[in-house]
């Protein structure tokens, strides 16, 4: 199990969670791919994953180009690029 990756992902689902709540729908999308994140570095069965991950390029329009969380997109991006890598390596 990857701690760092876990950290990020949970760092992330937290600036996520409350725009999600709002039910922004980026931030659904990004909340929704973050947990299956989540369930797949933690190794938890799960379905396959919600088709290709987005949820960086969700991001960096939302919250770069658009809006004023780089950082945020930043790590969602750092997120994906990780998971996929390990999706790589199965």
């Amino acid at each position: 199990m990857d701690e760092e990756l876990l950290r990020k992902i949970d760092t992330a689902l937290a600036e996520i969670r409350p725009m999600a709540a709002q039910a922004f729908a980026p931030a659904v999308s990004i909340e929704r791919q973050l947990l299956w994140c989540r369930h797949f570095v933690l190794g938890v069965p799960q379905e396959d994953p919600p088709g290709p991950l987005s949820m960086g390029l969700i991001a960096v329009r939302e919250f770069d180009m658009y809006g004023d969380r780089p950082e945020l997109a930043a790590l969602v991006n750092e997120v994906q690029r990780l998971v996929q890598a390990k999706i790589g390596l199965r």
